[in-house]
């Protein structure tokens, strides 16, 4: 694989997962959305919670309605085949009206041929 076919693998893969994390957790689909993070992943939060195992679906299970948009990532190909990201998002919460600003700041493995995450950190920059 040259160079150029292994970073648009790599593009497509953070894509996906990303799009998958919004499309899941707002259709609220808790247990797909769970399986995006991988063995050991965990979320955590500016207020300093961590999230991980089975956790991870009952916190999806109690999120606010409402819309995620992301930005366009940043991306960085760590020599182990993981990936680090720093994307900007927006989070209209359908229930109140409020709007949350931030950024994702992710590390992203490959397992069993799939791009999840080892860790998303929700860097929240205007809280509602």
């Amino acid at each position: 694989m040259t160079d150029a076919e292994r970073a648009e693998r790599q593009l497509a893969a953070v894509t996906k997962l990303q799009a998958d994390y919004a499309r899941f957790v707002d259709g609220g689909e808790s247990e797909a959305w769970s399986g995006l993070y991988g063995t050991g992943g965990v979320l955590s939060v500016s207020d300093g919670r961590e999230i991980g195992g089975r956790e991870l679906e009952a916190f999806a299970a109690r999120a606010p309605k409402g819309v995620h948009l992301q930005g366009v990532p940043s991306l960085d190909a760590r020599p182990d085949g993981d990936i680090d990201s720093v994307a900007p998002f927006v989070f209209f919460n359908a229930e109140t009206g409020a709007i949350v600003a931030g950024a994702y700041v992710d590390r992203m493995t490959w397992e069993e041929g799939r791009l999840v995450f080892a860790r998303r950190h929700i860097d929240i920059r205007r809280p509602a």
